[in-house]
């Protein structure tokens, strides 16, 4: 018995087969480039509030009284653990009412202590959204193959 091939359906399968592919590929590369892209954009966000979050530690230092921040101030933000972060915007945040926001020499400070907040409402949208995207299908997949995780915000819940 000898095998007889159907060239046409075997060029129209292929052709089929290797649009597939490339269709495969195509959306492969955009899906990484996205959460790439996701993943830089919160951690420059994250780099900025660690920045803000270290600025207005040391001015309401030197406002108020009191040792809440004498352990933060030798402390390197960026690389403390999100729960002392926590911590320590807790403390900010306690603390930044006691001051007199009609001083005109606590206007830096007050000015420092408002960028941080919108800092953190940025950060932490940003922070849901990359999140959110890490729990969709196809992200999901692509996320666990560069080995993505969830990130932390700082907004109580």
């Amino acid at each position: 018995m000898w095998l007889v091939i159907r060239w046409d359906i075997f060029i129209e399968i292929t052709g089929i087969a290797v649009l597939l592919l490339t269709a495969l590929a195509v959306a492969s590369i955009l899906i990484v480039r996205s959460l790439r892209k996701t993943y830089k954009d919160v951690y420059r966000y994250q780099s900025k509030f660690d920045i803000e979050l270290r600025k207005t530690a040391n001015l309401l230092s030197k406002v108020v009284s009191g040792d809440g921040f004498a352990k933060y101030l030798n402390a390197v933000i960026k690389e403390m653990p999100f729960e002392d972060k926590k911590i320590l915007l807790d403390l900010i945040d306690e603390t930044f009412p006691g001051i007199d926001a009609q001083n005109p020499d606590n206007k830096y400070v007050v000015e420092t202590y408002e960028n941080l907040q919108e800092i953190r409402r940025t950060l932490d949208s940003k922070v849901l959204s990359f999140n959110h995207s890490l729990s969709l299908f196809p992200f999901n997949i692509y996320a666990k193959i560069l080995k993505m995780k969830k990130m932390h915000h700082y907004t109580h819940q």
